[in-house]
């Protein structure tokens, strides 16, 4: 049929239906047409006999809905249309104009060829897309959609109108793919491409991606209840930032993923499997993983991990999650590999290989070496036995010996096997060593403990003190931590300095925090002044001492209240004799200033007599409060004398700045020792 002809029955067509009719001119307008997720109104059809065996097409739309997509002024013209042979109506270069649409202004050149519902094709060349184009060529044949696209420097600032408000977003796109539709519905899709200098931001600044270089492909095909495909994609360079983790991808340390998946029952059903997250030498992820989408929540998941590099691990991955806690400053090193499990959005096994590790934290409070450790959990049912072993350890300046140690994980609790841990020259020992609250925040712990051969020597020379000679033996019978306390039930006893000093109700509230606070009690007994003063060089003084210290209490290690009472027991049986040396201290301890006993007739004496001596101190806030023996002349008695030449060191001060009390202290003259 020649194209005259089919011109003629389309315009009887359009006269049946009441348009109006010219023979070389054909005007159709139309208010409203509409159709299975779609909506069309004011349509405007203008068609004319070119003279050269075809006709013109100009097509108005003033607005075109598609689900939530709207277009507005819209525009199709072609010169030159034709029929052929086959009846097929053709345009070869047709231009298509949309003033208005979510993507702004859209300008295409177009061709076309219609011959039926089902048979035609159709290609756009998008043009004034800045830096870029956008080519789509699509066809029909028998309930068959095929669609090509591709994408060349394709801004994606087009996308902004359906980011979340607040968002931003910055990049290019380029790459090929196709989409299928078969029966009316979706059946295949795939796209390859790249995306450069891409960048984001959401409005709360918590998602951030700046100059990312994103390479991807991802096919998939399916029904609408279940779905299958692969998506496989590399970042090569940039940084991303999603609070509180921030990566930076470059050529030696790209982001890679690759995974299949399913998606099941009408699109709320994710299954991922084979998945693979790979990070440089800090992260090696692989498994499977089922996914909620309608809860957002993971349900199976099957995971192995490798952490080749721990050191990268925990600055990229694990720091960031750490800020605020004591395990936010640590130099780290070693590999760790072993799989995870959760079923039901609930973790429900762990294992884990630590090789080579160690860690130490950057402020000196705790490290380890040689770090060793398999590790078994289940949330519940039998478990076998964890194993973690070091070589060397140590908590602030307290070395740890080389131990190992066998335990059991499930739940959220642990039990430890007996432990025994080289200590001081000693041993410590933890029997019955139980945590709980793993799972849930609340970590608590018990145990009871013996120190056996503690050296007192060992601990003052890795504290920096003066050696101190004698031993610690103790059997704590409780110890236990929660809410950030620790507590010891019991005593321990130190014999040390011929006597007996005992720590009671010991408490120490966040002991890995920056601040730990530190509260106790101290009783002394029987202890020779003799081996004190020899030890601290302050001068001879022989005799005994007892007293107490109560509410004794550290911040930061450093003192903040105590109230201490040091005297002369009644009844001593060791001589009573003080140097000339320790008589010029205590008095600038009490007053602020020396005897100065050399300058006078007394220095021909080495050492003198007292009957008694005593010191109290209380400190509350920035004061402190002395006192002695009474002395009813006024002040108090530091060193009460006896015999001739009597000598009485006396305190006239009852209350002095703590401040000042301790540059008293550093005034002091002490052999090869520096107070502070």
């Amino acid at each position: 049929m020649r194209a005259g002809m089919r011109m003629a029955v389309l315009l009887l067509l359009l006269g049946a239906a009441g348009v109006a009719v010219s023979v070389e001119v054909l005007q159709l307008s139309m208010e409203g047409l509409e159709g299975e997720n779609w909506r069309g109104r004011e349509l405007m059809v203008d068609v004319a006999d070119n003279g050269n065996g075809g006709f013109s097409l100009a097509l108005k739309l003033a607005r075109l809905s598609v689900g939530d997509v709207e277009l507005r002024d819209i525009q199709l013209s072609c010169a030159t249309a034709t029929y052929d042979d086959s009846g097929a109506m053709s345009c070869g270069d047709a231009e298509l104009l949309v003033a208005a649409s979510p993507l702004g202004k859209l300008s295409a050149r177009a061709s076309w060829r219609y011959l039926a519902a089902d048979d035609w094709q159709l290609s756009l060349d998008f043009r004034e897309i800045p830096g870029g184009r956008l080519k789509i060529h699509a066809s029909s044949q028998s309930q068959r959609l095929l669609a090509d696209i591709d994408a060349g420097g394709l801004p994606l600032t087009w996308l902004q109108p359906w980011l979340p408000e607040g968002w931003t977003l910055g990049g290019s796109l380029k790459g090929k793919g196709s989409v299928r539709v078969e029966g009316g519905e979706l059946s295949s899709v795939a796209f390859a491409g790249r995306l450069d200098k891409l960048s984001w931001s959401s409005a709360d600044g918590l998602q951030v991606g700046e100059d990312v270089a994103l390479s991807f492909s991802v096919q998939a095909s399916g029904q609408a209840s279940r779905w299958r495909g692969g998506l496989e994609a590399g970042i090569s360079s940039g940084q991303l930032y999603s609070d509180p983790v921030f990566l930076e991808a470059g050529k030696d340390a790209p982001l890679k993923l690759a995974t299949g998946f399913e998606l099941l029952q009408d699109g709320q059903r994710l299954l991922l499997q084979g998945l693979r997250l790979s990070h440089a030498r800090a992260l090696d992820l692989r498994g499977d993983l089922d996914v909620d989408l309608v809860s957002g929540q993971p349900g199976a998941l099957k995971l192995d991990f490798v952490l080749e590099d721990l050191r990268q691990t925990y600055k990229v991955l694990l720091q960031p999650l750490l800020i605020g806690t004591p395990l936010d400053d640590l130099a780290v090193q070693g590999r760790a590999s072993g799989h995870v499990r959760m079923a039901a959005g609930a973790l429900t096994g762990l294992s884990m290989n630590l090789d080579g590790a160690g860690l130490e934290h950057n402020g000196g409070i705790f490290g380890v070496r040689g770090l060793q450790a398999s590790l078994n959990w289940r949330h519940e049912g039998a478990v076998d036995f964890s194993h973690l072993s070091w070589k060397s350890a140590h908590l602030y300046r307290i070395g740890l010996g080389a131990t190992e140690a066998l335990f059991k994980a499930s739940g959220g609790s642990l039990r430890l096997q007996p432990l025994s841990i080289p200590l001081l020259g000693g041993r410590l020992m933890l029997h019955d060593l139980e945590m709980s609250g793993l799972l849930d925040g609340g970590l608590a712990w018990e145990t009871r403990a013996d120190l056996d051969d503690i050296q007192l020597l060992e601990l003052s020379r890795a504290m920096g003190w003066p050696d101190l000679q004698g031993r610690l033996q103790a059997g704590i019978p409780r110890i236990h931590y929660r809410d950030a306390i620790l507590r010891m039930e019991g005593e321990l006893r130190l014999d040390v300095f011929g006597g007996e000093v005992v720590v009671e109700g010991l408490e120490l509230q966040e002991p890995l925090g920056v601040a730990p606070v530190l509260q106790t009690n101290l009783r002394f007994t029987n202890l020779d002044l003799e081996q004190i003063t020899q030890v601290f060089s302050f001068g001879r003084i022989e005799g005994s001492l007892e007293g107490q210290v109560r509410n004794l209490q550290l911040v930061g290690w450093e003192v903040a209240a105590f109230d201490a009472s040091l005297q002369s027991p009644a009844g001593d049986r060791r001589p009573h004799r003080i140097s000339q040396r320790a008589i010029d201290n205590l008095t600038e301890l009490g007053n602020g200033a020396s005897a100065q006993l050399s300058a006078t007739m007394l220095r021909f004496f080495e050492d003198f007599a007292y009957d008694s001596l005593a010191l109290r101190v209380k400190l509350r806030g920035t004061t402190a409060e002395l006192d002695g023996v009474p002395r009813s002349e006024g002040g108090y008695y530091i060193v009460k004398g006896a015999r001739l030449p009597r000598i009485d060191v006396i305190g006239r001060n009852h209350r002095i700045a703590w401040k000042e009390l301790l540059s008293r202290l550093r005034d002091i003259r002490f052999d090869d020792m520096i107070v502070e």
